[in-house]
């Protein structure tokens, strides 16, 4: 509970550093918080998403084999991401698992009334994870993208709707 209440609300995209075991060894991961700030806050807990790669560092399978009681190391949350608040209108791109982040940004933004779309793509419709959490809040400032439906995103054409002196704030893997 201490270590939550230094996670301010007005920190959307903040991540956790979780020590991760693999092949025997202690290592550092990080991984976004999802949603809200004080929507964790108020439950005590801190909400991360992590997909499963199979080619991957070793981290997701770490993560893949928790079990409810689990105990892990963390730091406290950090923020290399902020989210800046003067522009006239924010463009948000999420690349598949880059959704985590930005869902609060989106979450954060939509609740202040701010002018903002956003723009969430993924190779696969399953993967657009969040989607109608999103809808619920953004309607039709949301487009989304799926590439096995032959869908694909035109940051061209995103960046030329953006306002002057907008921003675009990008989340996804390499």
């Amino acid at each position: 509970p201490e270590r939550v209440a230094q996670w301010k609300a007005e920190h959307p995209g903040s991540h956790l550093r979780i020590e991760v075991v693999i092949d025997g060894r202690a290592d550092e991961r990080c991984y976004s918080l999802v949603g809200l700030p004080q929507t964790s806050m108020e439950e005590g807990v801190y909400r991360i998403a992590v997909k499963r790669v199979e080619r991957s560092r070793g981290g997701s399978r770490f993560m893949g084999t928790l079990t409810t009681g689990a105990r892990v190391r963390i730091g406290d949350p950090a923020n290399h991401f902020e989210l800046p608040l003067a522009a006239p209108q924010t463009l948000l791109v999420a690349g598949g698992i880059g959704i985590t982040p930005m869902l609060g940004m989106a979450l954060s933004l939509a609740e202040r009334g701010d002018d903002l779309r956003m723009c969430f793509a993924a190779r696969d419709e399953a993967e657009l994870v969040y989607a109608e959490r999103l809808r619920d809040a953004l309607g039709e400032r949301l487009e989304c993208f799926a590439g096995t439906r032959g869908e694909r995103l035109d940051l061209d054409a995103q960046i030329a709707q953006l306002a002057p002196q907008g921003q675009m704030l990008v989340c996804g893997p390499m």
